[in-house]
């Protein structure tokens, strides 16, 4: 690992990169040769500037920066800590030794203050769209438009800021999710993108690229692994650092949406003078081209054949004389050559990633009971849309969470499912050695299961023990909602309920949203102000008068699937102070 070192002048300083598309094309064939290399700790360069001034002594990111900055995501990704300060505070950064404690830290703070700090510690340039406008003239929230925004001021670093810190304080008041909300073509308006979408290949799709969902929130990849998983880092509105992998969790949109893998833009300062020190001084910021950059790609909106029609969404993805769904085909695509599935593997690798947002929910949750949210008297009516807001609500509760924990557990039933089918069908691309799938399955299942336990607190301070089997079968019942008692918070029926203290207000609201619940996608778009007499079940009201979620959930139900393989199914049962009680099923509240 690289370690702080005294300031010293880059070799590169000196130089400023030539103008023009043969340059930018030269940078970017000259990154693709080195992104397939596993960036380690120990690619991480020494400090340039180790005090509070940010003084820029390269023209432009080289190779070797991105190579660097790579590696950098990749050990905090690889890391185990909680919070952005805490990232940076870690072994994982050799910089540590000077970070500010109050940093922000939700999902987009995190993209770019992790740029910005690894510039300002290498002496580079940086810049950043710090205002953003809307694509049309409606008004609604700049976060969730439904037409896309448009770049409309930014802040840029060139030769120096005093006060580094400060400045990536002020990155956190000034971003959001709304600076990734671009088309990737006209997004930049008189200025530019900071981000572009890259090709799905592994030459592309490298740590640091940006993974943006539509539906409010960013994560950064810090890995991709052998079997095409891409690996993101991501942290939340309670300041929560988790880490996931980039599916149908982060939804596909049309590209005035921007959803997807982007890179960030490459810059430069042209013009500048080199100071006695090294450092630059004058000269104007420039950023590369969409036509100059052999990484630029539209297939993540419009497919890698398009439709006719030109309907982005008709567009269809081919690999190997197959048509995929656009998710498979990312794993597939950026698997290591010659990379076979195995459903055993599969099925172990996807509840360990699910076992891993679990834990990070029980955080979120704790925060909650922690802060007494709670005890608190419910409000008389939901917030305009409880996956889009501000305030208490947006610290305390979880319903984007729960939709993305949901989604993980609906997409990897349908995964084993068609992997089991391959498997059977002997289709290329999967494999399996043993004799006994559907044993080998179930007990991959019970010993991950095993492995994914934790407790929490009822409300008269027992602690219930949970494992992942448990959330699984009660993942539609798991509550959202921040005024709710932690039985609830957890899904809890019948013997666990009973300590529960919510009153009947809060036994009517609970049931009143089970129906938003059962609904795995996140509709940003739809109102929600309702109060608790309102609100009407799915299918017999509008949204708009008061309808809303859906009227049953998916499929979610893994180990129900392998048991019918089996031809049987086995009851999961938790423990209430380390005794063994079945779990109990009742109908209602």
């Amino acid at each position: 690992m690289g370690h702080v070192g005294s300031k010293s002048l880059p070799p590169a300083a000196a130089k400023v990169f030539p103008r023009g598309p043969l340059a930018w094309g030269l940078l970017a064939m000259s990154l693709a040769a080195l992104l397939c290399a596993r960036a380690a700790a120990s690619d991480i360069p020494a400090a340039v500037n180790t005090g509070k001034a940010w003084e820029v002594y390269k023209s432009e990111w080289s190779p070797a920066d991105e190579d660097g900055y790579a590696a950098f995501v990749q050990a905090i990704g690889r890391s185990d800590c909680g919070s952005l300060a805490a990232c940076l505070k870690s072994d994982a950064n050799p910089y540590r030794s000077d970070v500010d404690p109050t940093i922000p830290g939700d999902c987009a703070d995190m993209a770019y203050v992790l740029r910005a700090y690894y510039a300002w510690k290498n002496g580079l340039p940086f810049s950043y769209q710090n205002a953003m406008a809307l694509n049309q003239t409606r008004r609604e929230d700049i976060r969730y438009s439904t037409k896309g925004n448009i770049v409309a001021g930014r802040r840029q670093i060139r030769n120096y800021v005093t006060n580094a810190p400060a400045f990536l304080r002020r990155i956190g008041w000034e971003v959001s999710t709304a600076m990734f909300r671009t088309h990737p073509e006209t997004g930049g308006g008189r200025s530019h993108d900071d981000f572009y979408p890259v090709k799905i290949s592994r030459e592309t799709v490298r740590p640091g690229v940006i993974a943006y969902d539509i539906f409010g929130h960013v994560g950064i990849v810090y890995d991709v692994l052998d079997d095409g998983r891409v690996m993101v880092v991501a942290s939340h509105p309670d300041n929560t650092v988790t880490r996931s992998t980039y599916g149908p969790n982060f939804m596909r949109s049309p590209p005035e949406l921007g959803a997807g893998l982007k890179a960030w833009r490459p810059i430069r300062v042209e013009g500048a003078q080199v100071s006695a020190d090294g450092s630059l001084e004058g000269g104007t910021l420039q950023a590369a081209k969409n036509e100059d950059l052999p990484g630029f790609s539209m297939e993540q909106y419009i497919g890698n054949v398009p439709a006719e029609s030109g309907v982005w969404h008709q567009g269809e993805f081919h690999f190997r004389g197959r048509t995929l769904r656009y998710y498979d085909y990312v794993r597939r695509a950026l698997a290591a050559p010659g990379f076979r599935y195995d459903p055993v593997e599969e099925l172990r690798h996807g509840l360990q990633t699910i076992c891993t947002s679990i834990k990070a929910r029980k955080v979120a949750v704790d925060h909650a009971v922690t802060a007494r949210i709670h005890l608190k008297p419910h409000p008389q009516k939901l917030p305009p849309n409880i996956y889009g807001t501000f305030g208490e609500w947006e610290e305390y509760s979880t319903p984007s969470r729960d939709a993305r924990l949901k989604v993980s557990f609906i997409e990897l039933r349908r995964e084993l499912q068609h992997l089991v089918e391959d498997v059977e069908a002997g289709a290329p691309g999967v494999r399996y050695d043993g004799d006994d799938l559907a044993g080998d399955l179930a007990a991959a299942f019970e010993e991950e299961k095993e492995a994914c336990a934790f407790t929490y607190w009822r409300s008269d301070k027992t602690r219930m023990r949970l494992n992942l089997a448990h959330v699984m079968e009660r993942l539609f019942d798991l509550s959202f909602n921040p005024y709710m008692c932690p039985e609830r918070r957890w899904g809890a029926r019948g013997m666990e309920l009973e300590t529960c203290t919510d009153d009947d207000v809060k036994r009517r609201w609970h049931n009143a949203l089970r129906f938003l619940r059962y609904q795995a996608e996140r509709t940003y778009d739809v109102r929600m102000d309702f109060g608790l007499t309102e609100l009407k079940p799915p299918m017999t009201a509008a949204p708009e008068e008061g309808g809303l979620g859906v009227d049953a959930p998916a499929d979610a139900d893994i180990r129900a699937y392998i048991a019918r393989l089996q031809g049987g199914y086995v009851s999961a049962s938790y423990e209430v102070e380390g005794r063994l009680v079945p779990v109990s099923w009742v109908e209602g509240e």
